[in-house]
């Protein structure tokens, strides 16, 4: 996954939900902008769940879901 794409998706206005899909299955739903954050370069990016967090680097993303 390329860090432009990522970057494109996360930064639309207004908002849109969107989830990734892991290389190993795994799913993250980004249902609002306080669920995303990521530094300057999109290199890696960070899911905030209710009471947890996840960092995610790009090439661990094998697909980009837009709802």
């Amino acid at each position: 996954m390329k860090a432009a794409d990522i970057k494109d998706i996360a930064e639309r206005r207004p908002f849109r939900p969107f989830s990734v899909r892991l290389n190993n299955g795994a799913q993250y739903t980004f249902s609002e902008p306080r669920n995303f954050a990521a530094p300057k370069d999109y290199r890696v990016i960070f899911y905030f769940g209710d009471s947890d967090w996840t960092m995610l680097d790009l090439d661990s993303i094998a697909e980009v879901i837009q709802q």
